[in-house]
């Protein structure tokens, strides 16, 4: 078994590691949409963003909160699940075709 304090530290560092590489293919998909004036990518970039969110927002509730594991997985489930239903829907928007 990890010791609090380890388990603690190592939290830290992994919610760290996950915000800001989240952070950076939220930011990279959303430059792109801004580029290329897509919705699809737009909700792909904000699927991103709420994941990115989550992992953060639960990883510090838990830290600064102590709050129990159980509770701390629930709070991020909802946000992975909010996200992974923008990413769905991003992957299924039709987009119209226009003719040049």
């Amino acid at each position: 078994m990890i010791p609090n304090v380890t388990a603690t530290v190592l939290v830290i560092v992994v919610v760290i590691s996950t915000v800001l590489v989240g952070g950076c293919i939220a930011y990279l998909a959303h430059r792109a949409a801004r580029r290329s004036e897509s919705s699809p990518m737009y909700l792909f970039s904000y699927g991103f963003g709420v994941l990115t969110v989550g992992v953060a927002l639960s990883g510090l509730l838990v830290v600064l909160f102590r709050l129990d594991a159980k509770e701390g997985l629930l709070i991020h489930g909802v946000f992975v699940l909010v996200g992974f239903g923008l990413l769905l829907r991003s992957l299924y928007m039709r987009v119209p075709r226009t003719h040049a």
